[in-house]
């Protein structure tokens, strides 16, 4: 990101990661830890592990749109390890949303 290190107190990303590979998530994480301050916080709203069985077949439908190897650790639930594995601390899920395609879950993390 063409931001200076430590420049944001925020940073926030919505319905953005799921798209990412892997190894770009965690690229990703790392840009986002970089410019943030230290104790910035870092909010993500995505998909997620599905609520339920009921989910879980909406979600298929993502997976064919954007691929698997993006949206499989969005649906295994793995964001808030990759937050921890980038350094991130306090990583929580706040809250969860079922829509008609999936489970939203928002996480919070902080920046040590």
């Amino acid at each position: 990101m063409p931001y200076e290190d430590e420049s944001f107190d925020r940073v926030v990303s919505s319905l953005f990661f799921h798209h990412l590979t892997r190894d770009n998530k965690l690229k990703t994480l790392g840009e986002v830890k970089r410019v943030l301050k230290s104790n910035g916080e870092f909010h993500i709203a995505d998909w997620g592990l599905p609520a339920n069985s009921l989910m879980k077949f909406p979600s298929y439908f993502i997976k064919l749109l954007d691929g698997s190897e993006t949206t499989t650790d969005s649906f295994n639930g793995l964001l808030p390890k990759l937050m921890t594995d980038a350094g991130f601390e306090a990583v929580e899920e706040i809250n969860s949303f079922n829509s008609v395609i999936g489970t939203i879950r928002l996480h919070k993390s902080r920046k040590p």
